[in-house]
C-alpha cells in the first residue's frame, strides 16, 4: 500500500486524531506546554501555524523515507469502529484510515518536535486510507 499524502493547513497550529463519534470523544486538555496531548481516543498534535502554510501529511504503514523526520510519538488509539480521522480544530477531515485491530498502533513522525511542517502517521495494521 502506498503512503497517502495530503497538504493542509491546521487552524490554531494543532491536527486531531479522532477514533470515534463526537459524542464519545475525550478530548486532552491541550496546555499549550507540551506538543503532543493524548486520551484514549484522541490526540492533539502541534503543527506549523496556517499562518506559516500549510502542513504536509503522509499516512502508511512503514515509517517515512526522510532521514530527517523523527519520532514524536508512538502510542495506541482506541478506536471501536476501527478508523481514524484526522482533523483540524475546526473538525474538519482532513484524511482518515482504517485499522484491522479495535486498538490501533501508531506512530507521530515530524520534521520539527514543536511545529512540524512535515508529518508522517505510521499504522502498522493500516486497512484503508482517504
Amino acid at each position: 500500500m502506498s503512503p497517502f499524502t495530503a497538504t493542509a493547513p491546521f487552524p490554531n497550529a494543532l491536527m486531531w486524531l479522532t477514533s470515534e463519534d463526537a459524542q464519545e470523544l475525550v478530548i486532552p486538555d491541550v496546555d499549550g506546554v507540551a506538543n503532543i496531548w493524548t486520551s484514549e481516543n484522541a490526540w492533539g498534535v502541534a503543527v506549523q501555524p496556517d499562518i506559516d502554510g500549510s502542513v504536509t501529511l503522509t499516512i502508511g504503514p512503514a515509517a517515512p523515507d526522510n532521514t530527517a523526520m523523527t519520532l514524536l510519538h508512538d502510542g495506541v488509539l482506541h478506536s471501536g469502529r476501527r478508523l481514524i480521522e484526522v482533523q483540524t480544530v475546526y473538525l474538519e477531515t482532513i484524511a482518515w484510515f482504517r485499522s484491522t485491530t479495535h486498538d490501533v498502533a501508531l506512530r507521530i513522525w515530524g520534521d520539527d518536535p514543536g511545529q512540524t511542517e512535515h508529518i508522517h502517521i505510521q499504522c502498522p495494521d493500516i486497512k484503508e486510507i482517504a
